[in-house]
């Protein structure tokens, strides 16, 4: 990392891309019929436009290739999400993510030789930070799901009819 418009730059399209993803999700789970975990990804992303506005518009193009790869700390496993989740399964998704982008901007911290970087992304890894106890908290506000959640009593009947 070169620059702190660099570093910036991929905090923005991480926060972006995030919000366009749990809204996403939000409309899934709606056509799911599961309106809690659908509430609780429409909250998530709407909690993501302050933090894309905080951060100072792009000047040019994102960086690339990306130095997470196709593996964006801020982008949910597809093998996490099950149509049957619990908001508490949600908000412990974006948690881990959160963990994810909060460890990767602490490495830039640490191996930036670029002080002004170096000093960007610490103060990216501590708002980062804040985000992963916040976003603790949310989840343990969330009634923890029974150890059944994921059974369906009326499962999809995938057999096409005659």
């Amino acid at each position: 990392m070169t620059s702190t418009a660099q570093l910036l730059a991929i905090a923005r399209a991480i926060e972006e891309q995030a919000a366009e993803q749990y809204a996403e999700l939000a409309e899934a789970f709606v056509e799911a019929c599961n309106a809690d975990a659908a509430t609780a990804f429409r909250e998530l992303a709407e909690g993501r436009k302050p933090r894309v506005a905080a951060l100072p518009p792009l000047a040019g193009p994102v960086p690339g290739p990306l130095p997470w790869g196709d593996r964006d700390p801020e982008i949910s496993d597809p093998e996490a999400v099950h149509y049957l989740m619990w908001p508490w399964h949600v908000f412990d998704l974006a948690l881990r993510h959160e963990q994810l982008t909060q460890a990767f901007f602490a490495a830039i911290a640490q191996s930036s030789a670029v002080a002004d970087v170096s000093q960007a992304a610490r103060d990216l890894a501590a708002q980062g930070q804040a985000q992963v106890a916040q976003m603790m908290a949310r989840r343990d506000q969330a009634p923890i799901p029974p150890d059944d959640w994921d059974e369906d009593p009326d499962p999809p009947n995938w057999e096409a009819s005659d």
